[in-house]
């Protein structure tokens, strides 16, 4: 077994391979397999006895590990060797995050504290949720009646909206994503924001015209999207505009056979209730860590 290096922009034969063996697994790394597909990432394989692909992670310049090892679990010991042999001779000085589902994370934090006695700051798990048609609550999930007809809708933002998107995005980011080491960069917010609207990723609720709720389509890959950015302004909260955005969303995506995912926090029982309503149940397990 032996890890082979890609880097960024790789032949067409190489690239259909991994692309083909993501694919298999899609739901559970669709960041990975969007990332590799806009060529952002450097890209490394795992190899087997017969060269066949056994796992694909990333490392990315700002030094975030991305992965996707199916048997993790199975090969443990056996990868633990291989990754911290490698890991000790690749520069990991500027690492910064290790994503992915929860038993591969583990894996790459227990071969990077092997190889370079890095430890990360902080450990974050999540549950893998994922759409199943038919499922959903069948209201639109509204508590509140607009003064007026049509004062009620959800679309995807155009760049015309950046500068009454940017204060939700911050609420979003301070409540949701950052750590307590972790300080708001105001610049950085708003490029991810930027980014996202320009990729037409970006959705929002409406109340008679004022963004009220907002959600992202933060990753795409061949057969899944990823559904996160799901944030709700506290004044507007326990209404429904978060069921009725995310409902509009997977109806659309659905309709062009798109399968959903996300992950959400455990313990954040308000938004794991939001998602089964919304037609979500879960499959595995998911960890973000920070060092």
């Amino acid at each position: 077994m032996l890890v082979l290096s890609l880097g960024k922009l790789f032949d067409a034969k190489k690239f259909s391979a991994v692309e083909s063996f993501l694919v298999r697994h899609e739901k559970s790394c669709v960041s990975l397999l969007d990332r590799i597909c806009r060529h952002e990432v450097s890209v490394y394989c795992i190899l087997g006895e017969r060269h066949e692909i056994r796992g694909v992670f990333s490392y990315s310049q700002g030094g975030q590990i991305l992965h996707c090892i199916p048997d993790a679990l199975e090969r443990y010991d056996e990868y633990l060797v291989i990754f911290r042999i490698y890991f000790s001779n690749l520069n990991l000085e500027n690492l910064f995050s290790v994503i992915g589902e929860e038993t591969g994370t583990n894996l790459i934090l227990s071969a990077v504290y092997l190889a370079t006695k890095k430890i990360p700051e902080s450990n974050q798990t999540f549950n893998l949720m994922e759409y199943v048609p038919h499922r959903e609550s069948s209201t639109n999930g509204l508590k509140v009646r607009p003064a007026r007809e049509g004062g009620i809708y959800a679309a995807n933002c155009s760049m015309k909206l950046l500068d009454a998107l940017v204060p939700i995005q911050e609420a979003y980011e301070r409540e949701e994503v950052l750590t307590i080491e972790q300080e708001f960069n105001p610049l950085m917010s708003k490029y991810v924001l930027k980014k996202s609207i320009s990729e037409k990723n970006l959705y929002a609720a409406f109340l008679e015209d004022k963004i009220v709720a907002k959600a992202a389509v933060n990753a795409s890959g061949k057969n899944c999207v990823q559904l996160g950015g799901v944030f709700t302004l506290p004044n507007y909260r326990k209404l429904g505009f978060a069921e009725f955005l995310i409902k509009k969303i997977v109806a659309e995506k659905n309709a062009v056979g798109k399968k959903i995912v996300l992950f959400v926090k455990p313990k954040n029982l308000a938004a794991v209730t939001l998602y089964k309503r919304c037609g979500f149940s879960n499959f595995g397990k998911f960890k973000i860590s920070y060092y």
